[in-house]
């Protein structure tokens, strides 16, 4: 599953590399939109696929994060 920007911004930090268990609703990576910092959350447990940013990228809205392979931690 791909995990997508919800709006445009400027990638602050990133929480995940590929290859990390996540869990649903754990912090992924930190998104500045107008002076705000957003979490984006795991929208369910997985592995991470491919992070697709790096710090100080600015994505446009529904632009792919990171990618997500279902299947969470044991």
């Amino acid at each position: 599953m791909e995990v997508n920007a919800p709006w445009p911004g400027t990638v602050q930090e990133i929480a995940v590399s590929a290859g990390d268990r996540v869990e649903r609703d754990q912090p992924l990576l930190t998104l500045e939109a107008m002076k705000m910092l957003t979490p984006i959350l795991a929208p369910e447990a997985g592995t991470v696929g491919a992070v697709q940013v790096a710090v100080g990228d600015f994505v446009e809205e529904r632009a792919v994060l990171l990618t997500l392979e279902a299947g969470g931690p044991v």
